[in-house]
């Protein structure tokens, strides 16, 4: 018996003991576990409407924060609004990237979404694109229906080689002007217009004037087009000197800004409008009347069919490269009405004929479908340059022409109005 009791005492110390050590060690264990990060909830697939998959390429990397956004963007169109969770065996972060982690999370809320205040800083701006630009819905939604565009436009020419002072339209080699579109909804507030868009448009005229009534009708080309402000500055605004072996030295001047205004490219019934209205000077003298341009007027614009070979005088070394889609709008005519897509390609070649000077013409009146629900072309316009009017007297008159351009108002004494 005595042997007996003893076997089982030590079984029983044997048990405790090792009960007692397993124990130990699973506190052990407890305490050397990571504690999960504050804020870094898993959200899974089908638990509540905030949930993002992660950004990954499309050979399955993760796209991490300290990656180019560029390339991120390239092959994703989702960026992650929350950190995928800590993978398994995953080493703890160092303190200098948790911060930089936690900068660029938005603030979470006690649900683990993003704060009201926060979602709204990260909205994207609707109301405002650009600096002297404020877009509204509303203005968009009341937009006649034929109005396909609207902008700005400014009208340039450039002297004849080796001509520093133009006397005259003879002294004048071509002329140029420049569209500058705006959003649909946009109205025109104080401050020059920010150089941050890519979509504008230089268009050469070889005939330097205006066509004046539906009897002249010039052929132009689109020289630079879908391209930033300062690309057509630098194009127009700068002086060039080369080297001939006949006649030595010659300097080609920069193109010069003679107006400046708003426009909108109408369609109505058959045929496109190019119309505008001046700010831009505010006398208008002879330079502006000898180039065929008043306060106000309008030209029909038409647009050439590529594969269709043009006047002997007015070919090109090589046509625009429009894109299967907008071809096939041509539908096999010759000439169809421009639009603005037909613009956006180098060397895109459009006719303008004489419309209407001192008024809009057609191009002011609404279309059939608008009638009684909607302004007239002609109020947006009128409403467009007035905001043109008040932004300009409130920088400086005349000479916000070249803040507009981005040049260097200060190496320009005046625009010009009469010849020299």
């Amino acid at each position: 018996m005595p042997a007996r009791a003893s076997t089982r005492q030590a079984a029983v110390k044997a048990n405790k003991a090792f009960s007692q050590g397993a124990g130990a060690k699973r506190r052990g264990s407890s305490s050397s576990q990571i504690p999960p990060k504050k804020g870094k909830k898993d959200v899974k697939p089908n638990e509540g409407n905030n949930y993002q998959k992660p950004s990954v390429t499309e050979e399955g990397q993760e796209i991490k924060p300290s990656e180019d956004p560029t390339k991120a963007q390239a092959t994703v169109n989702e960026q992650p609004t929350e950190a995928p969770s800590k993978k398994v065996g995953e080493p703890a972060q160092e303190d200098g990237v948790k911060e930089v982690e936690q900068r660029e999370e938005p603030e979470k809320g006690a649900n683990g979404t993003a704060t009201a205040e926060e979602e709204k800083r990260e909205q994207p701006a609707t109301t405002e694109s650009q600096t002297g630009i404020r877009v509204s819905p509303e203005r968009e939604a009341a937009l006649p229906s034929s109005i396909l565009e609207k902008g700005i436009i400014y009208f340039f020419f450039r002297p004849r080689v080796n001509v520093e002072d133009p006397h005259s339209l003879s002294d004048v080699a071509r002329s140029f002007f420049v569209l500058r579109p705006t959003p649909k909804g946009a109205r025109l507030e104080d401050g020059p217009i920010a150089d941050d868009s890519v979509n504008c448009r230089l268009l050469m005229l070889p005939k330097k004037r205006y066509p004046a009534s539906g009897r002249e009708r010039d052929m132009g080309f689109v020289e630079k087009a879908r391209v930033p402000l300062k690309t057509i500055r630098e194009s127009l605004m700068t002086k060039e000197t080369y080297e001939t072996k006949t006649r030595g030295e010659r300097t080609t001047p920069e193109a010069r800004p003679y107006a400046e205004g708003v426009y909108a490219l109408v369609k109505e019934g058959r045929n496109s409008h190019l119309a505008y209205i001046l700010t831009i000077p505010r006398h208008l003298g002879d330079v502006q009347s000898d180039f065929g341009i008043q306060g106000r007027g309008s030209f029909i614009m038409q647009s050439k069919n590529p594969e269709y070979p043009g006047p002997a005088s007015a070919q090109l070394p090589k046509g625009p490269e429009y894109p299967e889609k907008v071809q096939e709008k041509f539908k096999g005519y010759r000439w169809i009405p421009t639009e603005p897509e037909f613009l956006d390609y180098q060397n895109a070649q459009f006719l303008m004929i004489g419309e209407a000077h001192g008024h809009l013409g057609k191009a002011g009146e609404a279309h059939i479908d608008d009638k009684g629900t909607k302004e007239d072309p002609a109020q947006e316009l009128d409403r467009l340059e007035e905001e043109n009017e008040e932004r300009v007297n409130s920088l400086s008159g005349d000479h916000s022409i070249f803040q507009d351009l981005g040049a260097d108002a200060e190496k320009y004494e005046s625009l010009p109005a009469e010849w020299e």
